[in-house]
């Protein structure tokens, strides 16, 4: 079965298992209204995705004149008071059809990864044009541009990722292939974690805040947690974790482990070769819990002291030069601030880099 043939066969669970995921994440308690837009979206997808299909010249345009539609008072034809909601349930959409897509066809055949590529790019034609209708007093045209370059790459990296799934089922332990598909595969992990970040700095750009869920956890559980993510991305670092005291708080965990992966990586960007990056996790704090992660190696220098928490900033290490998205140590400061914390650095040489985060107990 084709992935337009899918898509109206499976609609109703496709919308459901959205629906779940946006109550979940929160974004709404009941988004029956944009159900029934994003079903419209869905049916308008696969009807060009067929039509393409069909050898039809043209790119078709049912998507696009579909989301152009406007009330008399320019207000969007979809249900979304904000383009950051808009991205993210047109994510979360796309997610949730290439996940039962994936499930329905587990060894994808190179028609069907034809098919998830033209699937995306009628999603991506759909953002676009309906992104387009947000003013600018509404969104800030940047912030709306990084939200739906973050899309569109999310998207790619899911085909990415799946392709390099067949590779790791289909090649022999341990060949060259498969180790090939390993790299791909944490390759995929890393720009993940860039695009997570992108995601955050954008919503925050657009004048939203961090939103963050307070549950009774462990800190020392929550950074081997972190440690175990990055260890996949990086599993030639060494990384030692230490605890002490009372770690238990009320924490957003999936925040924590985000950040505590941001100080992690950032300090092995400046730890040495084959030094160790250490964790200390202290509870001793009445109301506080500190985490400590540091590197050996050759320090921050002062000038770059002053602004390593700002969004884009370009760092050197004697590693190497890393020119990425500069949004990681951001993004771990918009989340302590979240929780009401502080977060600093320090460096010298003769006792490297140490980041420091400090999180209340409670709200």
């Amino acid at each position: 079965m084709s992935l337009p043939h899918f898509i109206h066969e499976s609609l109703d669970d496709i919308l459901s298992e959205w629906e779940r995921e946006c109550i979940e994440a929160r974004r709404d308690a009941a988004p029956a209204v944009r159900r029934v837009h994003f079903g419209k979206v869905l049916q308008a997808v696969a009807a060009e995705m067929k039509r393409s299909k069909a050898s039809d010249p043209m790119v078709a345009a049912t998507v696009a004149a579909f989301e152009r539609g406007a009330a008399s008072d320019g207000t969007p034809t979809a249900p979304h008071s904000h383009a950051s909601q808009l991205v993210d349930d047109y994510a979360s959409l796309r997610a949730s059809v290439v996940r039962q897509w994936r499930r329905r066809h587990p060894d994808p055949s190179p028609a069907d990864l034809d098919d998830l590529v033209q699937f995306n790019e009628a999603m991506d034609r759909s953002l676009a044009e309906l992104a387009a209708t947000f003013s600018p007093s509404e969104s800030q045209p940047h912030s709306l541009f990084l939200g739906v370059l973050n899309h569109e790459l999310r998207t790619s990296v899911a085909s990415i990722l799946m392709s390099a799934q067949v590779l790791t089922h289909r090649s022999t332990p341990g060949s060259p292939e498969a180790k090939a598909a390993q790299r791909i595969l944490r390759s995929c992990q890393q720009v993940r974690q860039s695009l997570d970040a992108l995601s955050d700095f954008t919503k925050v750009r657009l004048g939203e805040h961090l939103e963050i869920d307070r549950v009774p956890d462990d800190m020392g559980v929550l950074c081997r947690q972190a440690l175990d993510a990055f260890a996949r991305v990086d599993p030639e670092r060494k990384v030692r974790l230490t605890s002490d005291g009372d770690l238990m708080g009320d924490w957003d965990t999936t925040r924590i482990r985000e950040a505590v992966g941001g100080l992690i990586g950032n300090a092995a960007r400046f730890a040495s070769r084959g030094s160790a990056v250490t964790i200390a996790v202290d509870g001793h704090g009445a109301d506080e819990v500190k985490v400590t992660v540091h590197g050996d190696g050759t320090p921050i220098d002062v000038e770059t002291l002053q602004t390593i928490f700002d969004p884009v900033a370009r760092v050197e290490s004697e590693n190497a030069t890393y020119a990425g998205l500069g949004l990681g140590l951001f993004i771990v400061r918009k989340v302590v601030d979240a929780h009401g914390g502080q977060v600093s650095v320090a460096a010298s040489p003769e006792r490297g880099t140490t980041f420091t985060m400090v999180l209340p107990r409670r709200a």
